[in-house]
C-alpha cells in the first residue's frame, strides 16, 4: 500500500510517502510560494522511491485551518490526483494532525494563531474529540496541555485512514471562521 501525504496549510510544506512500512518525507519552507514547490516535491518523492503516480493507492491531505492559498494549492493537487487516478482521498485537519501526533496521557489542545485570534481543538488522552475546531480571540481560559505543532506522519496517517474517504469532487478546505462575505 502506497499512501501519499500532503500538508500545505502553513509555510512548511510537508510531503510524505508511506511505502509499505516505510515513511519517506520531504519538507520545504516555502515562504508562501507553495505553487512553486509542491508539485515538484510530490513528483520527486514518488520517483525517488521507484514509483509512478499510478502506484499511489490513496492520498491523505491536510485541509486546514491554515493558509488560504496554501490549502487551496495542496487540496487542488490532492483532489486532481485522486480523481484522475480513481483513488480515495482522506482529509485530516491541521489541528487534528498536531493532536494525534502528541503522545500524552492527558487532555490536550492544539492551537494555531493568526493575526486576530486562535484556532483551537481539544482531544482527550485517547484522541477522542472533546471540543470541535473553533475560532476564539482568547485562549487564557482553556486549561489543557498545549501540544507542539509538529507532525508524526505515521500517527497522522493511521488516524486519517480510519476516517471515511472523501469523494474527490467534494474535497474542500476547512477555514473554520467565516470570511467577511459569509457574515
Amino acid at each position: 500500500m502506497n499512501t501519499l501525504f500532503i500538508d500545505s496549510h502553513d509555510e512548511l510544506i510537508t510531503v510524505a510517502l508511506r511505502k509499505g512500512e516505510n515513511i519517506y518525507k520531504e519538507e520545504k519552507e516555502s515562504h508562501y510560494e507553495h505553487g512553486v514547490f509542491l508539485m515538484n516535491m510530490i513528483k520527486n518523492i514518488i520517483e525517488n522511491n521507484g514509483l509512478t503516480a499510478k502506484d499511489i493507492n490513496n492520498i491523505v491531505a491536510v485541509n486546514g485551518p491554515g493558509s488560504f492559498t496554501g490549502l487551496r494549492i495542496g487540496l487542488t493537487i490532492a483532489k486532481t490526483m485522486a480523481y484522475s487516478l480513481n483513488i480515495p482521498v482522506y482529509l485530516v485537519g491541521s489541528l487534528e494532525s498536531y493532536l494525534v501526533s502528541e503522545g500524552t496521557n492527558e487532555n490536550k489542545m492544539s492551537v494555531i494563531e493568526d493575526n486576530k485570534g486562535f484556532y483551537i481543538m481539544v482531544f482527550d488522552k485517547d484522541n477522542n474529540e472533546i471540543m470541535k475546531e473553533t475560532y476564539t480571540e482568547n485562549i487564557d481560559n482553556f486549561n489543557y496541555k498545549k501540544v507542539n505543532n509538529h507532525l508524526d506522519i505515521n500517527k497522522v496517517l493511521d488516524y486519517a485512514l480510519k476516517k471515511e474517504a472523501t469523494p474527490a469532487h467534494l474535497v474542500r478546505a476547512n477555514y473554520v471562521k467565516k470570511i467577511e462575505v459569509e457574515k
